[in-house]
């Protein structure tokens, strides 16, 4: 993985406790309680957003797809049995929703403007010529995303951008492991090829891609 997740050694308590507190969210949603969905939001809106903006790129509707996700969550959260992890539930619901803006054609094209000061220090010295050239760099390879077909994108952004294990991917996908790793693999060769093509590859211009 492009982007280095540093967990610690309580993470698989830390993910029960999560789905656990998840889970109870719901029932209380279940049961008629209306403010639990405002928590379910305070608890996963920022990640439906990342989902949502690293698939479709630069766009003043984010808040309407966010939105839109959350409407979709709230129709079907009676008929949520827990057979499945609500995260991963959601994250599909995500997914869902902002390919079908993708498909109607209203992404402009897959370029997020992205400023020196999100990336670390080490790079900031290292491109230490001018925020132009960094910024030239990243606007070529969010450009070079944006050539990827959408199931290879999909898989790219989930893994790369959002930290999502294959497994994961796998089951909010619903499709098998070793096609998501099929798709990995051909994306990162597409996208490494253009880079090289392109002169775009320095390693702080991948790692900020988050």
């Amino acid at each position: 993985m492009w982007l280095t997740v540093v967990s610690g050694g309580n993470e698989h308590q830390d993910r029960g406790d999560a789905d656990a507190a998840d889970l109870a969210l719901v029932g209380s949603y279940q049961r008629g309680n209306g403010n639990a969905l405002a928590e379910i939001y305070r608890r996963h809106g920022k990640r439906v957003e990342s989902i949502a903006r690293n698939l479709l790129g630069p766009s003043s509707e984010i808040e309407d797809v966010v939105q839109d996700v959350f409407i979709e969550l709230q129709r079907a959260l009676h008929k949520f049995r827990g057979d499945a992890r609500f995260t991963t539930w959601l994250h599909r619901v995500a997914v869902n929703v902002s390919l079908q803006y993708l498909r109607r054609g209203r992404r402009k094209g897959w370029l997020r403007w992205l400023g020196l000061d999100d990336a670390p220090q080490s790079a900031t010295m290292q491109y230490s010529e001018g925020r132009l050239e960094a910024r030239d760099i990243c606007r070529q390879l969010y450009d070079i995303l944006g050539t990827l077909p959408e199931k290879k994108l999909t898989v790219f952004v989930l893994y790369e951008l959002e930290g999502m294990s294959l497994e994961d991917i796998s089951t909010t996908l619903g499709i098998g492991i070793n096609t998501v790793k099929s798709r990995l693999f051909h994306a990162r060769n597409e996208v490494f090829e253009l880079a090289r093509q392109r002169g775009a590859l320095p390693a702080y211009a991948i790692q900020v891609v988050k």
